[in-house]
């Protein structure tokens, strides 16, 4: 017989829905809980901040605000740093409820919704005490709260430090250095080999390689940041990382062992692209065949490979081996030797001695030029001339010496020289570098010759372009904007003017 609609099932429930109602039953006592200890903690962080502010001297509230009823609704505002950080004081742990029996939850006294839903609450908190514990032992709400949040702020501060250190060690380390770094050591075992053999974006001490390294394996922040900035590498710099990796021991040995000798006139990619494929437990996975064959001509030009010794030659007179390159170089015999004429190498030998020359007579006709600064620089007598100078330029600064019969006067240069430079003077930008030649003739007189591109003057009279003009003693020349004063050796001219008239003299009677 069916039972009628409505009416409850006699007997015991399902399994499935005697597990529902336990279910039920233990989310329902949960929230309550929940409910309870978040009504507690907001209950005993109002009153720790009233107590706070009673202790600072600020007014509380009065108990004619107490009893006027407050809006529930929350005040937006700052909170303080003690607000964030405070633990909870006094947690009220509920009674728990069995998961079978259903119990009502008691509603809550206006009064006491006032208490929870206004600002500050007047009434200290109740303290639970524990049975068969002293009331007075119990530690002080404020005094608690005080230690907390120091030790909070002072872990906090550790941790912001450890932070901030972390940060400034991964400063110089680059993702691809730790990548580097750890593809290396997995290669080559050893830090001293990863100090010597790879090449990071910096230079780093071996302490620093080691401590990197022991950073990565134990301290589990800087691994993880670490691994984290290696993983988001670009595939690129990855590929170039991995191609740079050094060489094991294992892959050299390989290499070395592989049967090609060194005196093969032609060693192909194909051969290592076969021991690649023979060995590939053995060799990077980023090695190619172009790389083997690299490195198998390193080792071939630093004469590593196993048929590459280098035998010692035994002395005639005596049975020692040679130990070193002179030892060897003393067998050689010079006379024996047939030396082949290199036709570049003559003639850049004569083409360097020309040069030479070159610059030995520039540094001759330079003499001249020094030795006017010298004497100024000593202070001689400008008045006075040796037995072999026919005349003096004097200008303000340097006098020339005229020891020939013909001098040049103009602006010396890379490619041009003179025998009168009057940039040692002053600004010579506007004198040409041929401007004028002074002459004795056999007369016995000095002729001035204007070559250049602007006038010469003398005594005040310009002497053109192609025009020439007496010099006597006493002259005064200028050029451009330098002045000089042409004195004459009289004695030495009237003694060339008399030596001049004998042999006029003899000629005649011949």
């Amino acid at each position: 017989m069916s039972d009628a609609e409505g009416t409850p099932m006699q007997g015991p429930l399902p399994l499935e829905l005697q597990q529902i109602k336990a279910q039920n039953a233990r989310d329902a006592a949960a929230a309550l809980a929940s409910r309870r200890k978040s009504e507690d903690l907001k209950s005993t962080e109002r009153n720790v901040l009233k107590i706070r502010r009673q202790s600072f001297g600020e007014s509380s509230l009065s108990p004619e605000d107490s009893a006027t009823r407050r809006s529930s609704r929350a005040i937006k505002r700052r909170k303080f740093d003690d607000e964030l950080s405070v633990p909870p004081l006094l947690v009220i742990n509920p009674t728990p409820q069995p998961s079978g029996a259903s119990t009502p939850t008691p509603a809550p006294s206006s009064a006491e919704s006032r208490s929870r839903n206004s600002s500050l609450c007047l009434t200290e908190p109740s303290t639970p005490v524990c049975p068969g514990s002293d009331p007075t032992s119990q530690a002080s709400p404020l005094h608690l709260s005080d230690v907390r949040l120091k030790k909070l702020i002072r872990d906090k501060r550790k941790r912001k430090g450890r932070r901030e250190d972390v940060v400034k060690d991964l400063g110089r380390w680059k993702p691809m250095d730790d990548l580097a770094l750890v593809t290396a050591v997995q290669q080559l075992l050893d830090l001293n080999s990863v100090f010597r053999g790879v090449k990071f974006s910096c230079h780093f001490t071996l302490a620093e390689i080691q401590e990197r390294w022991y950073s990565l394996l134990y301290d589990p922040v800087i691994s993880q940041l670490a691994q984290q900035a290696m993983k988001n590498l670009p595939e690129e710099i990855v590929y170039r990382v991995m191609l740079n990796t050094p060489f094991s021991r294992e892959e050299e040995d390989a290499i070395i062992n592989c049967g090609i000798k060194s005196s093969a006139p032609t060693v192909s990619v194909s051969e290592f692209d076969k021991l690649l494929a023979s060995k590939p437990g053995v060799f990077h996975p980023y090695r190619t065949g172009q790389s083997l064959l690299t490195h198998w001509q390193y080792l071939k030009f630093h004469s590593l490979l196993p048929e590459q010794s280098v035998r010692p030659m035994p002395k005639p007179e005596s049975g020692h081996q040679i130990l070193d390159f002179i030892d060897g170089e003393e067998l050689i015999n010079d006379a024996e030797l047939v030396e082949t004429e290199d036709s570049v190498a003559t003639s850049e030998l004569m083409s360097g001695e020309r040069n030479a020359k070159h610059e030995i007579r520039k540094m001759e006709a330079e003499v001249v030029k020094w030795q006017v600064l010298v004497d100024q620089a000593a202070g001689s007598n400008t008045s006075e001339f040796d037995n072999q100078t026919l005349a003096v330029l004097r200008g303000r600064l340097v006098r020339y010496l005229m020891r020939s019969r013909e001098i040049i006067v103009g602006r010396a240069a890379k490619d041009h020289i003179v025998d009168v430079d009057l940039t040692l003077e002053g600004p010579a930008s506007k004198i040409s570098r041929r401007q004028a030649i002074i002459k004795l003739k056999h007369t016995a007189e000095f002729y001035l010759a204007n070559e250049g591109s602007r006038p010469v003057m003398v005594n005040g009279t310009p002497v053109l372009t192609g025009e020439s003009m007496v010099l006597h003693n006493n002259a005064v020349v200028e050029f451009s904007s330098l002045r000089f004063i042409f004195l004459v050796n009289l004695d030495l001219i009237e003694a060339i003017r008399t030596e001049t008239s004998k042999n006029n003299f003899v000629k005649s009677l011949l």
